[in-house]
């Protein structure tokens, strides 16, 4: 439980925040005022607070914050979506995948020690550990339908584990979506100019489409677990124009299409400026079919930014400056990065040979022949075949997922270790935001060593 004055400052009516260090947006009044959370069952709307505890809640349709309303979701809640409960059979079609709709602010606070976790009842679940087809996996079935925040004013997800999502939306789908389009994971498409998203050390996994896509708003992404993006295509975090923003320190395992791709439109009044750096990217691009499409980084027309201590193993493709849609090459800088591949297949696209691109090798990178400079991870499997980047083998394109404990950190002789660039800085964008009592997002400096993980223990902390 959080203290008096801290609760006083997030739900103060009449404004998102009051009296808070940084006011974010001054909502207008609502015409329906959601209630204050007691009992077992999500209601909608909603807004207060949903208190940590040991027995999980239940969604079973839409939820939806306000415009001008707040949700506080507490360390060590667990929110068990199952639709509706006369209708199980239907569970994850078109009339029967519910999720969040965020029109004021959502706050999901957990800890390492006790993360909020939004997930499915086990049994649909299957074996997470198993090497599977897409076609089969539970992770790609979309049983619900994740965070809408397009309205939002703000989004903060901290130590929070969100899976299965991306079940179709129906025939009265909002704005700017379709019947039958799958629903991302989380989705910030920012109807408000003041819009900012803050996602820190979560676990992100399973999704239909793009776990992540954002337009228009301010964000900081740093030191997620990605797993399991995208059923045929799709990347992990797709960036459309009007966004300023990090993506730092995150692990992108499996990704049908990139683990991220930053995309602006020309003559943008805000062009998206994203600056990508220290994440690490194993095994991306396998399930999206698409010629020249898929591997681990895409920057795309117009965009901006600096890429840099990126470590990318055994990807369809290394970091892509995309030809026919080309980013803003003025405005990018990029070296740096560690390559890793097994096959010659992986390594003829590192950088300079990579389809539809014109990314060129830089002075500071890291690249070797097929097997060379293996990176050392604690406890990944490298040796998995991968076959060719026109005919990826079907177990490369159904290996989604860690297994075993250490994942991706370094072992202490990895040659990934003192190969990163320091001096440049995050863009920062969400560095004025202070939720008093609460929050205050943690944007972690340039890394000295490839990757997510430091050796320092900095980094990546799942």
């Amino acid at each position: 439980m959080f203290r008096a004055a801290a609760a006083a400052c997030l739900l103060g009516a009449g404004a998102l925040f009051s009296s808070c260090e940084s006011v974010i947006y001054v909502a207008a009044p609502v015409t329906s005022v959601g209630q204050s959370f007691t009992g077992d069952t999500l209601r909608s709307p909603i807004k207060g607070i949903i208190a940590g505890r040991v027995a999980p809640y239940y969604m079973v349709g839409d939820v939806t914050v306000n415009d001008g309303d707040t949700l506080l979701i507490q360390a060590g809640v667990k929110i068990l979506v199952i639709g509706k409960p006369k209708s199980t059979s239907t569970f994850g079609q078109a009339t029967n995948n519910p999720g969040f709709v965020v029109n004021g602010a959502l706050l999901s606070l957990g800890t390492k020690e006790a993360p909020v976790v939004m997930t499915i009842a086990d049994n649909l679940k299957g074996d997470p550990n198993a090497v599977v087809s897409a076609a089969t996996d539970p992770a790609f079935k979309g049983y619900w339908g994740g965070i809408n925040a397009d309205g939002a004013a703000l989004l903060v997800l901290r130590w929070t584990e969100i899976g299965y999502v991306g079940g179709p939306y129906g025939a009265n789908a909002p704005t700017g979506y379709a019947a039958g389009d799958p629903k991302y994971g989380i989705s910030m498409l920012a109807k408000k100019a003041t819009a900012q998203l803050v996602v820190e050390d979560c676990y992100l996994h399973g999704s239909v489409d793009d776990f992540m896509r954002l337009q228009s708003c301010r964000f900081s992404l740093m030191r997620n677990r990605f797993e399991k993006m995208g059923k045929a295509g799709g990347e992990g975090v797709n960036v459309k124009a009007g966004c300023l923003g990090d993506i730092a320190y995150n692990t992108f395992v499996g990704g049908a299409t990139n683990g991220s791709k930053v995309a602006s439109v020309a003559a943008a009044p805000v062009q998206a400026t994203v600056n990508t750096y220290n994440n690490t990217y194993l095994n991306c691009g396998y399930r999206q079919t698409k010629a020249g499409r898929g591997g681990s980084i895409n920057y795309e027309v117009q965009a901006a930014g600096v890429v840099y201590n990126n470590l990318i193993v055994n990807c369809r493709f290394g970091l892509r400056m995309r030809s026919d849609d080309l980013p803003d090459l003025s405005k990018i800088k990029y070296n740096n990065q560690y390559y890793y591949g097994g096959t010659a297949s992986q390594v003829a696209e590192f950088n300079a040979a990579t389809a539809g691109s014109v990314t060129t090798n830089q002075p500071n990178d890291t690249r070797g022949a097929a097997g060379a400079l293996d990176p050392k991870f604690q406890a990944a499997d490298l040796t998995t075949a991968a076959g060719t980047t026109a005919a990826p083998n079907t177990a490369m394109q159904w290996t989604n997922f860690l297994r075993g404990p250490g994942g991706l950190r370094l072992l202490a002789n990895s040659p990934a270790l003192g190969r990163g660039f320091t001096t440049f800085s995050p863009v920062n964008a969400v560095g004025g935001l202070r939720i008093g009592g609460l929050f205050t997002p943690t944007v972690s400096a340039p890394g000295s060593d490839a990757g997510a993980y430091q050796a320092d223990g900095t980094g990546n902390q799942q």
